[in-house]
């Protein structure tokens, strides 16, 4: 400041007010003042949980289980969603789907899974479709579109291995004519919130050409935002400030206008992948997105009721 201006104390002022950078600007608090979505953590909320879950009734006699399709990112945790709701009714983590850690896709054949409520119990009312990954790009090797819309339809049969290069062919399709209950009930993406800023355009085109589909059957589409504790320290530290953090706000939003999923509709979950003990907080955000994907399933029974479907798949087609 020059000797001149130090002897006028209103320039003084008006230098520092106006003109000096400002040090300490403000940052937002990385926490939210209130969370976006109310989640209790507690032993009753488990238990309630888990008593809607096994009590699920479809809308419909032609279907007894609801078939949930995974499909998404490769590496991004499909697999290690169903191992994780399958630890939770079991009682303690078990590693039925396989999964990998590394940059190629493990699941690499179509498969159905059901989960037992404990074990040696009773088949819990819905099936997990678990499809091979994605492709985020050109040195990947992840699923077909076309394949991911004959699973739609039912016409993959169980442990069909998947060919990266060519659609499965007419030939191969287990049924001419697959029933309602061959079909998929429910959509779910799944998606890296550590990478969710990263997707690939040719990722997002797949997720396109799948939802322009869904919304042609009335098939509900949800989205699964998980390793959220490696995205951010803050939840790795405690989970139940899951909802509080504004980085897992600001990427919920994010992949909200990317994918073409309401935020209603995408659901932030940590999978079991290294414990050996279940944690209440990680069961409470499984559940409760397990919750969501059952409550959305019942829509499309709603709205199949509503067009008066027929209770079949339409026509192969070789497109």
């Amino acid at each position: 400041m020059s000797s001149w201006m130090s002897r006028h104390p209103a320039l003084q002022t008006i230098y520092r007010t106006h003109i000096e950078p400002v040090e300490n600007i403000c940052q937002p608090s990385p926490l939210l003042p209130k969370p976006w979505r109310e989640v209790e953590f507690s032993m009753r909320e488990k238990t309630e949980l888990l008593e809607e879950v096994k009590k699920y009734e479809t809308l419909t006699d032609a279907v007894e289980q609801p078939r949930i399709l995974l499909t998404g990112q490769i590496q991004a945790g499909k697999s290690s969603f169903i191992n994780s709701v399958n630890s939770i009714f079991r009682g303690y983590p078990i590693f039925q789907a396989a999964v990998r850690y590394g940059k190629k896709s493990v699941t690499k054949h179509y498969r159905t899974y059901t989960i037992s409520d404990s074990k040696g119990g009773g088949r819990l009312p819905f099936t997990f479709c678990d499809s091979m990954g994605m492709r985020g790009c050109d040195n990947e090797v992840g699923i077909l579109s076309q394949d991911i819309i004959s699973v739609i339809d039912g016409y993959v049969p169980d442990n069909y291995e998947f060919d990266p290069i060519a659609a499965m062919s007419t030939c191969k399709k287990c049924t001419e004519r697959p029933s309602l209950a061959d079909q998929v009930h429910c959509i779910v993406y799944v998606i890296d919130a550590s990478t969710a800023s990263l997707l690939d355009k040719e990722l997002l085109k797949m997720f396109q050409i799948i939802q322009d589909k869904a919304d042609r059957l009335g098939i509900p589409q949800l989205l699964l935002l998980t390793k959220v504790d490696f995205a951010c320290n803050i939840v790795k530290d405690d989970l139940t400030k899951v909802y509080e953090s504004r980085y897992i706000h600001e990427t919920v939003l994010k992949v909200s206008q990317m994918v073409g999923v309401q935020v209603s509709c995408i659901l932030p979950v940590r999978n079991y992948w290294c414990e050996t003990e279940l944690d209440m907080k990680v069961d409470i955000l499984i559940l409760k997105a397990l919750q969501q994907i059952l409550r959305q399933a019942d829509t499309f029974f709603d709205e199949m009721k509503q067009r008066g479907k027929r209770e079949e798949a339409p026509p192969l087609s070789n497109e």
